[in-house]
């Protein structure tokens, strides 16, 4: 879905700036150089947010922006200064953020916060206080920015919406609070979670010197004291949030096969290897199938390594789609290997073979040269909980699919 944009600019040259960052970050844009035409495009259209010019020809002090607050449209105000008269106006209005036409920073900044309104939609925060006031204000100051907002009284309830809602990112809690302090949160929460998974923020409205020490020592990741300025509280949230989000990268990029996508080898055996030890637990027997391209050398000779490359990533697309449920990764070269979920030798050997029988079938619509190949399978079942030994076994048996004939699945 693509979302919309309004922005109210005058100056064609400022507009059409922010029209290109707001396509370049994936919205359709719609332009009105005064507060009329903002008004008429608003009365036909449904828009995610808007972009404001503070100052226009039939609206000088600043009168659009009741405008698009009126309409439901989060707005991020622009305008050429911020002088102390103008941020009093600006800050009567709950506006996402206002931002100074000085130099090219302020429109990376402005890239940036469209970058994040519609990747907030996907971000939950807990809120936690006992102030019903205060969790009220906090929460409305997250829903402006489109964040999923969940609440809690005190530290024994936030645990428990954890425990339902393990999704939730942030945790934003203060520390005076029956039941259970939010620097007593933080020792909980960072039993449970790392500081990788989830970010708390500390708040409070004491006095006490060493309180925000403490949060931080117990596991927050930030601090910030009663009563705050909305435009901190945005940026320390926003920072906390990029931080996760970096990190939720560089794993992905650590655990994938830059070429497939697909999880790579350090990947397979991280996660294998736990699994192992709860079936062994629950005397369940593993099941693990290798895979290997047939005359994949050919195959690059013939055609090329980029055209090799391509059926890699072809068939890889089939892997990711059929063996959702199971753990599919590339090992190396043309060899790829799935650990199933399903103990049950005899189904997972006919899902084999149908991908087998599909890979035969289609394998020219892979690449663009319309290449046909086929797969030799190699499947291990048994009560074997060493993913070295359980990956020898199925190799054993590719080894024997490849000798008698290849295009066969042998367990």
């Amino acid at each position: 879905m693509t979302r919309k944009i309004l922005i109210i600019e005058d100056t064609p040259t400022i507009a059409r700036v922010q029209k290109h960052i707001a396509i370049k970050v994936g919205y359709d844009a719609d332009i009105a150089g005064t507060l009329a035409q903002a008004k008429e495009l608003i009365s036909k259209n449904s828009y995610f947010c808007a972009v404001v010019d503070f100052i226009l020809p039939d609206a000088p002090q600043g009168e659009a922006i009741p405008c698009t607050i009126a309409a439901d449209i989060p707005t991020i105000v622009m305008t050429g200064n911020i002088d102390l008269k103008t941020r009093d106006t600006v800050e009567k209005y709950p506006i996402i953020d206002y931002i100074t036409k000085e130099n090219k920073q302020a429109y990376q900044y402005l890239e940036k916060q469209l970058q994040r309104l519609p990747r907030n939609e996907e971000v939950k925060v807990l809120v936690v206080d006992d102030s019903v006031a205060t969790r009220h204000h906090i929460c409305n100051l997250l829903k402006r920015h489109k964040y999923q907002v969940l609440e809690a009284n005190d530290g024994v309830e936030a645990l428990a919406v954890l425990e339902k809602t393990p999704d939730v990112a942030v945790i934003i809690t203060d520390n005076e609070m029956p039941n259970m302090n939010g620097d007593e949160l933080c020792t909980e929460i960072r039993r449970l979670y790392s500081n990788d998974e989830k970010a708390i923020i500390g708040i409070s409205g004491s006095d006490t010197s060493h309180l925000s020490a403490r949060f931080l020592k117990n596991g927050a990741n930030d601090y910030l004291r009663k009563p705050f300025n909305s435009e901190e509280f945005y940026c320390r949230l926003s920072q906390n949030v990029d931080m996760l989000e970096q990190i939720t990268t560089i794993r992905l990029q650590a655990n994938t096969d830059y070429l497939t996508k697909l999880p790579n080898r350090r990947y397979f055996f991280e996660e294998t290897v736990k699994s192992l030890k709860q079936l062994k637990k629950q005397e369940l027997t593993p099941s693990l199938a290798m895979f290997d391209i047939d005359h994949f050398k050919a195959i690059n000779d013939t055609y090329g390594h980029d055209a090799g490359d391509e059926v890699l990533k072809g068939l890889s697309i089939c892997f990711a789609k059929y063996f959702t449920k199971d753990l599919a990764a590339r090992l190396g070269g043309e060899e790829f290997a799935v650990y199933f979920n399903d103990t049950n030798k005899d189904e997972v050997l006919k899902r084999l073979d149908n991908f087998r029988h599909f890979v035969e079938l289609n394998s020219p619509e892979f690449s663009k040269e319309k290449i046909q190949f086929t797969l030799s399978i190699g499947y291990a079942h048994g009560p074997v909980y060493q993913i070295d030994e359980l990956l020898k076994q199925a190799d054993i048996k590719l080894y024997e699919a490849k000798e008698t004939g290849r295009n066969k699945v042998i367990a």
